[in-house]
């Protein structure tokens, strides 16, 4: 990182403005560096505290938490640990969609890019087979480590084929599909288990496994909800389920044709592919389609994380 950790960046989008009220958003901000979040080749910023010296809003914060974004797609790279304890108690429903957006975008999107780091390194790998070049060691030992990820069996010896399989699952989530499914599980990150473990997907692991033990569990049940240190490892663990998991397999069809024919790979064409993710089936489909289309959320699809600084220091 270019700049020591002394910045607060607040992203508004239009109708998704965030409003933080009198700031106790900055006490759950980063403090440390989470490194699977960062890249040491562009700028990301730990927001954990206010401007040094700063009690009040700077005129350029204040002018960004007022503007309106709505065709502005750069978003700052501000990656938050947990959400806002605020959020539960936020009566009004907008401030409390507006906020869960903010803090939860930037973290999407980095996911997505740290999948898209994959695919590329992937794509450079096929290319090297077609050229007949030998792979390194250390090549193949990260396509086996990928191949486990992704559940697939290969673990020696890749071939172009090989590759096609990894590419065919490792890919992008659209961010109005993940953000609304996150609100749709975590009730707009006021639920217990997205408040005390980063839960934002309603993700169940069983045994032994670190989770949380659900409240109106049925008897019989064994099942935890599984809990997370990091937002971004809950959104990871997220995308990985619907990359590898055979009951989204229309998924990544639907993903791969959007592909083939050079079309947007959007949050309401993939949808009706969810028809497992519950046991309400159509409903739940429907469901996640109406947050996306009544929050504006398929606008998000297009947006990026920034590449410059932005200081709002001044």
């Amino acid at each position: 990182m270019r700049k020591t950790v002394q910045k607060i960046l607040l992203v508004a989008f239009g109708t998704l403005t965030l409003v933080v009220g009198p700031f106790s958003l900055a006490r759950h901000m980063i403090s440390t560096a989470h490194m699977m979040a960062l890249s040491a080749d562009r700028p990301n910023y730990l927001a954990h505290q206010y401007p040094a010296g700063r009690a009040t809003l700077t005129p350029k914060l204040a002018h960004l938490l007022n503007k309106d974004l709505h065709t502005v797609n750069a978003v700052p790279r501000v990656f938050l640990t947990r959400l806002p304890e605020k959020l539960p108690d936020l009566k009004n429903a907008q401030k409390r969609k507006r906020m869960f957006t903010s803090v939860l975008l930037p973290v999407v999107l980095r996911a997505n890019e740290l999948i898209m780091a994959d695919r590329t390194r992937l794509k450079v790998l096929r290319e090297k087979l077609e050229e007949g070049r030998p792979l390194r060691e250390s090549e193949e030992d990260w396509l086996a480590e990928k191949s486990s990820q992704y559940r697939l069996k290969k673990r020696h010896d890749f071939q172009t084929k090989d590759i096609d399989i990894l590419l065919y699952r490792v890919d992008v989530i659209p961010p109005s599909l993940a953000l609304a499914q996150a609100a749709m599980e975590s009730g707009w990150g006021t639920s217990y288990f997205a408040q005390e473990g980063n839960a934002l997907f309603g993700e169940w692991v069983w045994g032994d496994s670190n989770g949380l033990l659900p409240r109106d569990r049925d008897e019989g049940k064994t099942h935890k909800v599984k809990k997370f240190d990091y937002l971004i490892d809950s959104v990871l663990s997220y995308m990985t389920n619907l990359n590898r998991h055979p009951s989204y397999r229309e998924l990544r069809r639907r993903r791969a044709e959007l592909r083939d024919l050079n079309l947007p790979v959007t949050g309401p064409a993939l949808a009706p592919a969810l028809v497992d993710y519950s046991e309400r089936g159509a409903s739940y489909v429907s469901d996640i389609l109406s947050i996306i289309h009544y929050n504006d959320l398929d606008k998000l699809d297009s947006a990026h994380l920034s590449v410059q600084d932005t200081d709002l220091a001044r």
